[in-house]
């Protein structure tokens, strides 16, 4: 079927946005009757399929995308698209057709209808023109394609292949039933992380006890321990790898960077507490940064360790002797744990504040923007504290006041027979029985990791504390309320557990916000609810 191109004067309108799109154009068939449609032409496998263009929004090169665990197979994951996230699905896996990797041909066709959704294709071939009469309606027209999806076929000449019309709400309607129902409704939002997170279900809530207990993130300075208080911490980043000096600076001044178009002063806590600088250390440091007035400094520690929370009980005064050293910041309490086996030596930031470098540095550098003014303290109070986990190469966030704390894994997991496989086992945490869940096969992802890397979130869930197993924990971070989004609704566990994304435009990063309320179901929680937490020394119940 010979086809010629129209001259540009005569090409519809919705013609030429298609090559805005840059897709290539052909023109309608010789003798149309001028009522075209006007198809996006692709391929899948060996076979060509379409989309009418007046469903397209755009089509993309396949971006970057974050994995979302419990999703379809078909499911590629979710993209950045203009702070608009976006879900991205295999037409492949959506026709029954053999999975491949992609290449550089591979294009995502945006369908606007309701949310908008991509579909990766093979390549997309041009944008055509016919005649709707041309267009064959029958189920014979599909061929060996559901003719379910199919809206229509257009027969090709004598050696081409026939190009099959794709209806893309009916393509998304058995895996991505919410999807293909058009627009979402508003999106149950989980708590601000600063307030106490809701229990699992089937768990108790949350004690008095525990409400009254003293949260901490401790660090290390060299073989030393110390801590701040969680609340004083506005987040936790590594240590950037490009900072600018400072001319003639104060010797724990160790520069400037630029964190989310503010100038944040670095200073050296090890200066500040008289210790020396150790030039042996092979990683880089963590910055812990606290506001002070309209600006904040970032505290340069060496590591991050975790999250204590406390009984006040195991707090003391520091001794006098401890207050006296040739730093500008004094220890101001000690902390006892295990027994007395491990001291954490506590910092009180209105101490560290009060000393005259830091006064020094926030006048010089505190108040300095990047072309914003700073925000307000209600902009501030609007965000939301989560501690951001890896499994494999995805990122993660739970609410900061959710976590209990976080743990190294013991050197001796008690495996338990018969117990569910999300269980990795028990351990002893300071007398408790401590049930571990590995979130990777939580999460149902294949790969095992090992390492020194891992760590144990514990939360209070299933009745009394559960440890999460996760591949690292890489930092705390507050996240402006404007950037967190609703998560597209691609399964029903999936939006029970991960309801909303933090959607971080500028760092080229997207977060999976995990509802620490749903990591367990009533099932689960059952489950560990038969756990004799009280005595590690005796085995838990039967089933």
């Amino acid at each position: 079927m010979a086809r010629r191109s129209r001259p540009a004067t005569e090409r519809p309108a919705d013609a030429r946005h298609g090559e805005a799109r840059g897709i290539p154009t052909v023109g309608a068939p010789a003798g149309h009757d001028g009522d075209d449609e006007h198809i996006v032409v692709f391929r899948i496998a060996a076979g060509s399929f379409g989309f009418r263009l007046a469903d397209v929004d755009e089509i993309i090169r396949l971006p970057s995308l974050a994995r979302m665990p419990l999703g379809p197979r078909s499911l590629l994951g979710l993209a950045n698209l203009r702070g608009t996230v976006l879900p991205v699905v295999s037409l492949r896996l959506l026709l029954g057709l053999p999975d491949s990797a992609p290449d550089e041909a591979t294009r995502v066709i945006v369908i606007g209808q309701g949310a908008p959704v991509g579909f990766a294709v093979d390549r997309v071939e041009n944008l055509m023109g016919v005649s709707a009469n041309l267009i064959e309606t029958d189920d014979a027209a599909a061929g060996t394609t559901d003719p379910d999806l199919v809206d229509g076929a257009i027969k090709g000449a004598e050696g081409d292949s026939t190009i099959k019309i794709l209806n893309p709400p009916r393509l998304l309607r058995d895996e991505f039933a919410r999807l293909a129902s058009g627009p979402r409704a508003a999106p149950v939002v989980a708590p601000p992380s600063g307030t106490a997170s809701t229990s699992a279900a089937g768990a108790s809530p949350s004690v008095p006890e525990a409400q009254q207990n003293v949260s901490l993130v401790s660090f290390d300075l060299g073989q030393q321990e110390y801590a701040l208080p969680l609340a004083r911490v506005r987040e936790i980043i590594p240590l950037p790898d490009q900072i600018s000096e400072v001319p003639r600076a104060e010797t724990a001044v160790i520069g400037v960077v630029t964190l989310r178009d503010r100038l944040l002063p670095l200073v050296s806590l090890r200066a500040l507490l008289g210790l020396p600088d150790d030039t042996h250390r092979e990683q880089r440091g963590k910055v812990l940064v606290m506001p002070m007035g309209s600006g904040a400094v970032g505290m340069v520690a060496d590591r991050t360790r975790e999250i204590l929370r406390v009984d006040p009980t195991v707090i003391d005064p520091a001794p006098p002797l401890l207050t006296r050293g040739a730093g500008d910041a004094e220890i101001t309490s000690i902390c006892r744990l295990d027994h007395g086996r491990r001291l954490v030596a506590v910092l009180s930031p209105d101490r560290l504040f009060r000393s005259d470098l830091v006064r020094r540095v926030l006048e010089d550098h505190g108040n300095g923007t990047a072309g914003e003014e700073s925000r307000t303290n209600g902009d501030v109070m609007a965000d939301e504290q989560f501690i951001v986990f890896r499994l494999g190469d995805q990122e993660y966030g739970i609410p900061v006041a959710a976590v209990d704390e976080i743990a190294r894994p013991p050197e001796h997991v008690t495996r338990l027979p018969k117990s569910p496989a999300f269980i990795d086992g028990v351990m002893n945490l300071r007398g408790s029985v401590v049930p571990i869940v590995d979130l990777r096969r939580r999460f149902e992802l294949t790969s095992e990791v090992t390492g020194n890397s891992r760590r144990i979130l514990v939360l209070k869930a299933g009745g009394g504390k559960t440890g999460f197993m996760v591949d690292v924990v890489s930092e705390i971070i507050k996240v402006p309320s404007a950037a967190i989004r609703p998560a597209p609704e691609l399964s029903p566990e999936q939006m029970r557990l991960i309801g909303r994304v933090a959607n971080l435009d500028e760092q080229h990063r997207m977060i999976l916000l995990v509802d620490p309320a749903q990591l367990l179901t009533q099932v689960e929680a059952d489950v560990l609810a038969r756990f004799d937490r009280g005595d590690p020394a005796r085995p838990p119940k039967p089933s």
